[in-house]
């Protein structure tokens, strides 16, 4: 190479250097958007009448609809019921979802929603099963790794103090927080706008920090007030197990 040739290298070298975090956020970006092409893929093959398709996202996505249900509701029978009921909605209401948007985000709404009902009413409607031909295959599934753990954690500090939240709050912290969804994937969800999504996010981790205060837990929060201020490190963890679902 010559001179000139090796210059030219090197200024582009100089010019940019793409660091740890960007080649992590690119390779983030990537996986993000094979999995959202591998969930229209399944999401168009069950519109054309392949129910298995349909079984392969329940499949995917059983673990994280029981988790909201579950934080949301603190009853791993109610969590159970509107997981189920959640997929019912899912596969009757598949028509009205927009590929332009993430499944999963599309998929928590729903559950996001029933489980705010099921709190104002607390108790279950139940739908005909032979109306939905995959709906006894789900039943047959079984608790899987997320949903067991969930349940043995009953007496879990940070779910108790999740279950004193007005619902409102408990549904942006756990979108947040479990599922590591954006603001504006949290407003979708939710039907809010972000602005409205992070100052019910600042009102959830003031409501927290007090419990966790009034109930001399030991319990830290850290980080910058100006943006997101870290909650507990237990919840910190469980936002890392949930992402790697």
């Amino acid at each position: 190479m010559g001179t000139s040739g090796a210059a030219l290298v090197a200024g582009k070298a100089i010019g940019h250097t793409t660091t740890g975090a960007e080649r992590a956020s690119e390779g983030a970006s990537a996986i993000r958007t094979v999995d959202m092409q591998e969930d229209v893929t399944l999401v168009r093959r069950t519109l054309a009448g392949d129910q298995q398709a349909f079984a392969n996202l329940v499949e995917k996505y059983k673990d994280s609809v029981f988790n909201v249900a579950y934080r949301m509701l603190s009853n791993p029978t109610e969590a159970e019921d509107v997981a189920q009921e959640t997929f019912v909605r899912a596969y009757t209401q598949l028509h009205t979802y927009k590929d332009t948007h993430r499944f999963s985000t599309w998929l928590l709404s729903i559950a996001s929603h029933l489980s705010i009902d099921q709190l104002r009413r607390r108790r279950f409607l139940a739908l005909p099963l032979e109306n939905v031909p995959f709906l006894e295959w789900i039943a047959d599934l079984g608790r899987g790794p997320e949903e067991a753990a969930l349940v043995g954690e009953a007496s879990d500090e940070m779910q108790r103090i999740l279950s004193t939240l007005p619902a409102k709050y408990r549904a942006v912290l756990i979108l947040r927080y479990w599922h590591d969804l954006s603001y504006e994937e949290i407003a979708q969800a939710l039907h809010l706008t972000p602005p409205l999504v992070k100052a019910r996010l600042h009102r959830a981790r003031e409501l927290v920090a007090r419990n966790i205060k009034a109930a001399g837990l030991d319990l830290q929060l850290g980080g910058d007030d100006t943006d997101e201020v870290a909650l507990p490190n237990q919840l910190e963890g469980n936002r890392s197990e949930a992402a790697a679902q």
